[in-house]
């Protein structure tokens, strides 16, 4: 099975991170890689925080907007797709991905033929 996890950034944590915290979390994050690339045949994906929101409403207008589809503080900054045998394997990969303030979100991948 195919899963995609996201993770996701809380809006100000990394700012109010020390120097000493930020380089521990980019030591984590090439270890995670690392990891990742090894045992998974995988790679992260980082989103840029640059971003537009392409809206078509009921009436037919298509707008185009700056900032996030969602609300929220919590927004994605990133994905990577594994191969995996079951759900609880892919949320294990999220929980050893998971390394700052913010959360993970795991989808499996639904392959159609269309």
């Amino acid at each position: 099975m195919k899963f995609m996890i996201t993770f996701n950034h809380i809006d100000g944590v990394w700012e109010a991170l020390t120097q000493e915290q930020r380089e521990g979390h980019v030591a984590e994050l090439r270890a995670f890689s690392a990891d990742l690339a090894r045992e998974k045949q995988s790679r992260m994906v980082f989103l840029s925080p640059a971003r537009k929101t392409i809206r078509k409403h009921a009436d037919g207008r298509r707008t185009v907007d700056d900032g996030f589809a969602l609300p929220g503080n919590e927004q994605p900054g990133g994905y990577y797709i594994i191969e995996a045998e079951s759900w609880d394997e892919a949320v294990a990969w999220a929980q050893k991905g998971r390394m700052v303030t913010g959360s993970n979100e795991v989808r499996q991948i639904l392959e159609m033929n269309m």
